[in-house]
């Protein structure tokens, strides 16, 4: 055997040495693993959050533009019997409020007016608020109103009215109101979520 031979031997790796290698690769790809699946799990919840955020802000828009459009112009009622009232409150199993709002795109040029009749309906069993619209304002019996769901789980929805005394109350119209087409100054409300708190806004009513 030569020198060179002896002083630069060709060895493998031994079993020890393979078993550890394989653990400690084992252990960093779980490490890696774990991270990714974490940043993965992180992200999904941040863009759950967002998308809860975007709802809200959505819910307020359109809250913000239905009441600030608001119109005195009263409708009749299924039967073609009665009128109901511009802006009418009603606190059955469910709280809603039904009003004429003017400024009704029209983008499709369609043969319809300006006008638009509109309810939000909050169910506090479901602990959903839903934004309810007509085609037409005056009612025609059977004729179904297009539901869109505006924001789920909101714990408490509440809403008042201004009147021309200048105190907040619950209900509207008045008992003592002048009539079908009265409306409020101004309207508050506010919307309570789990993950966002309070949201408390006043709009004020065009008169």
């Amino acid at each position: 055997m030569t020198v060179a031979a002896r002083q630069n031997p060709q060895r493998g790796f031994t079993l020890i040495e393979l078993l550890v290698a394989m653990a400690l690769f084992v252990v960093l790809a779980a490490a890696m693993y774990t991270g990714t699946q974490w940043v993965m799990d992180e992200r999904t919840i941040i863009n759950e959050r967002a998308g809860r955020l975007e709802n809200l802000q959505r819910t307020v828009r359109f809250l913000h533009n239905d009441f600030s459009q608001a119109y005195p112009r009263s409708v009749r009622d299924e039967l073609g019997r009665g009128q109901v009232p511009a802006l009418v409150s009603g606190r059955g199993a469910d709280l809603s409020i039904t009003l004429t709002r003017s400024g009704w795109r029209n983008p499709a040029g369609n043969n319809r007016g300006h006008l638009q009749r509109v309810q939000y309906r909050y169910n506090e069993d479901e602990q959903i608020l839903y934004r309810d619209t007509w085609q037409v304002l005056d009612r025609v019996l059977g004729a179904e109103p297009r539901e869109r769901v505006l924001l789920e789980d909101l714990r408490e929805f509440e809403i008042e009215f201004l009147d021309a005394a200048g105190n907040w109350v619950q209900d509207w119209p008045e008992a003592n109101s002048a009539g079908y087409t009265s409306m409020p100054r101004a309207v508050r409300y506010r919307l309570t979520t789990a993950d966002f708190g309070d949201v408390a806004r006043i709009v004020e009513i065009p008169g």
